[in-house]
């Protein structure tokens, strides 16, 4: 079924059967009360509500945060939320475009569309089902949560780290526009635009789209640049209220990004790692390719040696149709019925040198349907919410990898067996035609084509057996059938390492799981300006396949992960609405994890994806937000976690003494901010916020060298309103000008190399924004 007709089969079912009209206005971010300031709405529970009664573990991040602390995506949003970290770059993919999210510890190493993520991204309701390609620009943002922990009582594709729900400003019943334009370092130049238009009583569009530029940060010696910006967002929306209880919103979306490579540098070398000497031997014995010189590293933290042409891009486009029908005054049906497409692309250098010990490439073709159904009621002594959730994805993945570019042909140019043997019948490699010089072809394409389908049936609901007590249940029942066929090819050497598809013998890899996932909990409200809550939740992460095999034997399945989650908190208002308290506590079971693991057979060790850790992890979190008058606020909020390995069966790549990936033992973030009346219609705000992240290990294996020190950056905002309609700010990033990175490797050993992929130094820019 073609997607248009897909989005209009729906539209007509609901047509025959929603809830408010338009949206109100949009509030001045600047002139809210106290206790609207305080008063935080969220729809983590599919049903807006206060975050002071939501009892799961929420942070929030509004349209007021996300612009008065210079925050553009999901990257830097996450230096200001405690127990969450974000990179682009993942294990080894040098992706400038894929989020990789870690929650607690849970979270996912690689963008591989092989792998499901951990934790899920949801915009206006719609689950991105791939990391490629979901980390662009913020545009015409409303609200930003994350939820912690297992989510799939009220979600409809279940993830088990957590869940990050993006909410796009609603369509609204005037006439507004506004536009800004910023200026600032590396020849930042960013416009955006926003129109919002009644067509009539019941009809009103929003259209939203920005252009993104700015020149890289890490130079070439050749003269090029790292890490800049060519990204183009557009957002239009259609909401007609087709009666006081049915209405539509109609939506399309589309994310453009055409980078250069990810900013990386050669920070450390080896020139005498094993594969650099053995390439030279080869070198010298059959001619034709000139031995690799000592590769380049430079004092200048911010410059680098490659030549290689690396890309980043995508094409993310989405059409969704919500239809909202209240049934009763307490009884509503919600339907999400979208179709999203990605054309995604990502390269590498991994010597950042003239030289090629390696050079990645990474395409996926990815397109996904989805619908799911809603229905919550609302009565004096329960709420639910029953859903139901169908998803369905097509993925085409290749994966180039040239390694040490020129060695085939070096054993090819040498005249005979390296042993002597007849090239008739050859025991050792060298010799042109020598069919044993494949295995020294490291120009590998692997081609996967890959299915998925997930039905499930969730339901949620609170039960208040006292005015004080309520109790709380969910369940979810999910079924996913996948499919994948792979192929291997050494490109050098013209030969088929290994093919898995409908045509072969063992036919196309198809697993197929069923998980009953339960969440269990309770809540007590004293009084109005307290809530605690105690709650227990299992959830899964989708099994997968290896889609990099490195024999025909590593063509296997992995099976679903799963955690057991339990967390108390309390929620609480004092001082008269003027301070919020939030804490929580959790305790993590995380087990079946999917990490490389080793397998012995007659012709070595077989390495592949399969379940082999368990982990144990426990913290505490808390965010203290009060303000000190009309004008003057401040928050400090933080993290403490600890986690472990517990086991770690046949892994590969972690000990029982390893460190969970992406986990620092503290998080911390602050902010203060002051608002200042000038007279007539002329205001200041400034704004100050500080974030700190101990030291955490940004590899699997805890290299030193991919450990991070400890982390501290600030960010400063100062805002002149000159009217209504008028304003200047100027802002700073990174204020304090700290070198650090998103990601590393340490291949030195075998590969000579060990790089970073780093974050951007300080970014000062000024925004002039017009408001009618």
């Amino acid at each position: 079924m073609s997607s248009h007709n897909y989005i209009v089969g729906t539209s007509v079912l609901f047509a025959s059967l929603n809830c408010t009209g338009l949206s109100a206005s949009e509030e001045d971010l600047f002139s809210l009360s106290l206790d609207q300031l305080l008063e935080v709405k969220v729809e983590a529970r599919k049903v807006t509500e206060s975050l002071q009664r939501t009892p799961i573990s929420v942070s929030v991040l509004s349209q007021q945060q996300i612009q008065q602390r210079n925050i553009t995506d999901l990257l830097s949003a996450s230096y200001f939320i405690p127990n969450v970290d974000v990179t682009t770059t993942g294990e080894n993919s040098g992706c400038t475009h894929c989020a990789n999210i870690t929650i607690r510890g849970v979270g996912q190493v690689d963008p591989i569309p092989t792998t499901d993520p951990s934790v899920g991204i949801y915009v206006d309701g719609v689950y991105l089902a791939r990391s490629a390609g979901s980390m662009s620009r913020f545009l015409d943002m409303e609200q930003i949560e994350i939820l912690r922990g297992p989510q799939g009582t009220l979600f409809g594709k279940n993830t088990i780290g957590g869940a990050v729900n993006i909410r796009t400003s609603p369509v609204v019943d005037e006439t507004i526009f506004k536009t800004s334009l910023t200026l600032g370092d590396f020849d930042r130049r960013d416009l955006t635009m926003v129109v919002n238009q009644p067509l009539s009583d019941h009809i009103a569009i929003r259209v939203a789209m920005a252009k993104y530029d700015k020149d890289g940060f890490v130079r070439r010696v050749n003269g090029s640049q790292e890490g800049g910006e060519d990204d183009f967002s557009l957002s239009a929306k259609l909401h007609y209220q087709a009666s006081d209880d049915l209405s539509f919103r109609w939506q399309y979306s589309r994310q453009t990004q055409s980078r250069g490579s990810a900013p990386s540098i050669l920070a450390a070398k080896n020139d005498d790692a094993i594969l650099i000497q053995l390439y030279n031997i080869f070198a010298e014995l059959g001619g034709g390719v000139e031995p690799i010189e000592p590769l380049q590293v430079f004092d200048d933290k911010y410059l680098s040696a490659s030549e290689q042409s690396n890309s980043n891009s995508f094409r993310h486009t989405g059409i969704s149709l919500q239809a909202d029908y209240r049934l009763t005054d307490a009884m509503s049906l919600k339907s999400i019925t979208a179709y999203r497409s990605l054309d995604a692309f990502y390269s590498r250098d991994f010597d950042n040198n003239p030289v090629n010990i390696g050079v990645t490439q990474d395409w996926q073709w990815q397109n996904q349907r989805s619908q799911e159904f809603n229905l919550t009621a609302q009565f004096d002594d329960y709420d639910w919410l029953l859903g139901v959730y169908y998803f369905d994805e097509n993925i085409s993945y290749r994966a180039d990898f040239n390694f040490f570019d020129g060695l085939f042909q070096a054993l090819e140019a040498i005249p005979t067996p390296i042993d002597g043997s007849p090239l008739s019948a050859p025991t050792d490699i060298g010799g042109a035609g020598n069919p044993l010089n494949a295995a020294f072809d490291f120009h590998n394409r692997f081609l996967n084509e890959i299915e998925n389908t997930s039905y499930a049936i969730f339901g949620h609901m609170n039960y208040h057996f006292s005015p004080t007590w309520s109790g709380i249940v969910g369940a979810r029942y999910t079924r996913e059938d996948k499919r994948q066929e792979v192929t291997g090819l050494a490109l050098e050497a013209d030969v088929l390492l290994l093919s898995r598809t409908n045509q072969s013998e063992a036919g196309a890899v198809t697993p197929s799981w069923k998980v009953f996932s339960p969440m269990l909990g309770l809540q007590y409200q004293p009084n109005e300006h307290a809530m605690f809550y105690l709650t227990g939740s299992r959830g899964f992460k989708s099994g997968g396949f290896n889609g990099l095999p490195s024999s025909a034997a590593a063509i296997r399945p992995f099976e679903p992960e799963h955690l057991t989650a339990y967390e108390s908190g309390l929620r609480s208002q004092w001082l008269d609405n003027r301070l919020r308290i939030n804490i929580s506590a959790f305790y993590l079971q995380h087990k079946d994890m999917q990490l490389r693991g080793g397998e012995s057979t007659q012709e070595g060790v077989e390495i592949f994806i399969d379940n082999v850790g368990k982990t144990k992890t426990r913290g505490v979190e808390w965010e203290f937000e009060g303000l000190l008058d009309d004008d003057v606020g401040a928050s400090i909020s933080g993290a403490f976690t600890r986690s472990e390995f517990v086991d770690v069966g046949n892994a590969t790549q972690v000990t029982l003494d390893s460190t969970p990936i992406r986990t620092p033992k503290w998080s911390l973030t602050s902010s203060i901010w002051k608002n200042w009346y000038l007279g007539g219609n002329k205001r200041l705000h400034t704004r100050l916020d500080w974030s700190y992240r101990s030291k955490m290990y940004t590899d699997v294996f805890n290299s030193p060298f991919a450990q991070t020190d400890h982390l501290r950056l600030l960010s400063a905002r100062v805002q002149l309103d000159f009217s209504e309609h008028l304003s200047i700010s100027v802002h700073a990033n990174n204020l304090t000008d700290e070198y650090h990175f998103i990601g590393a490797n340490d291949f030195r050993e075998v590969f000579g190399i060990a790089e970073y992929w780093l974050a951007p130094p300080r970014e000062v820019g000024v925004t002039m924004t017009l408001n009618f």
